[in-house]
């Protein structure tokens, strides 16, 4: 399905910049260090080292590098939000919430699931600069401030079905799709740097699943059982609807050769071996609302909640000390 357009991405982006994760190098007759503040909330001081963290998250997304002056723009902005996540944490303590220990634990741990082990998560670390202190401290913060949001702020925002049925309608065209069809796979890994023997031991898996297939088993009890992509094995391997262009070319030449309810053979991509079947395909026309409503939803809530979080961080400003000490550039 086609993005749901610019306003999106605009939302997507504003998020971003509200997350705390090296700028482009400066020119200046100051050299300036990592550890210099650049401004003190309520006395509380914020880095350099934070604003380019929160920059290089930023420019990591883009596809090619931003000249000088939007780099600046964009150092502004993540100052910005750093000093709104400071005013957030400061009021959060206020109402007396508490992270547990246990809790950051649980929430680090989860943090480290995300990479395919420890060595790229200590990988990551270092890039940036944390220690595991710097870590456990930045964790308990975002998780405090998201407490306290979701337990006042944000916790009567509702989006109601008259609302979403809006969106669709005023931004139709984002919902226009080319010709598509509905897939689910199982896919066996090829592991990372993987010997002949560790390769030929994923086809032999894949091989044998699919001569299962073609004896009558089930592909979706299959796929949850054994499928090794992560956002499909729990719903039976349906990846939904894709177009020419959204997956592995090898993928795509295969699927879309494909009849509906037809079974491929084991297709290889640089991402493992896959089986593929084709469920559905349709026409260029434009997607149900019905399929897009949980998405739309989200998208309302998070601009709802960005708004109220806005309003609360300008009238945090208004009350409190907050000092602008070193340049950014």
């Amino acid at each position: 399905m086609h993005s749901v357009g610019s306003r999106l991405g605009h939302l997507a982006a504003a998020a971003l910049l509200l997350v705390a994760v090296p700028l482009a190098a400066e020119q200046s007759a100051k050299p300036f260090r990592d550890d210099d503040v650049v401004a003190r909330v309520n006395g509380i001081a914020i880095y350099r080292k934070s604003v380019r963290e929160v920059v290089q998250g930023f420019l990591t997304l883009q596809d090619s590098q931003p000249d000088a002056a939007t780099v600046g723009e964009l150092a502004q902005q993540a100052l910005d939000s750093l000093i709104g996540l400071e005013l957030l944490y400061q009021e959060s303590q206020a109402h007396g919430v508490v992270v547990t220990d246990a809790a950051v634990d649980d929430e680090i741990t989860h943090s480290k699931s995300g990479f395919p082990d420890a060595h790229a998560f200590e990988t990551a670390m270092k890039a940036k600069g944390m220690t595991d202190a710097d870590l456990r401290r930045e964790t308990r913060k975002t998780m405090a401030v998201n407490r306290f949001l979701e337990g006042g702020i944000w916790k009567d925002v509702r989006i109601s079905p008259e609302q979403i049925k809006s969106f669709y309608e005023e931004n139709k065209e984002e919902f226009k799709h080319p010709p598509q069809i509905r897939v689910s796979q199982i896919l066996i890994r090829i592991p990372e740097k993987a010997s002949p023997a560790a390769r030929d031991a994923a086809q032999q898996q894949a091989a044998a699943l699919f001569a299962q297939l073609k004896a009558g088993a089930d592909f979706a009890q299959l796929a949850r059982q054994h499928s090794q992509d992560p956002g499909s094995a729990s719903l039976g391997g349906d990846l939904g609807y894709i177009a020419k262009g959204d997956m592995d070319p090898a993928f795509e030449q295969r699927a879309f050769a494909l009849a509906p309810n037809q079974l491929s053979d084991v297709v290889t991509t640089p991402y493992g071996f896959h089986i593929i079947r084709v469920t559905d395909r349709r026409d260029a026309g434009y997607t149900p609302l019905s399929e897009v409503q949980d998405r739309i939803r989200e998208v309302l809530l998070k601009s709802e909640r960005q708004s109220r979080q806005a309003a609360l961080i300008t009238d945090l400003r208004k009350k409190t000390k907050v000092e602008l000490i070193e340049p950014l550039e």
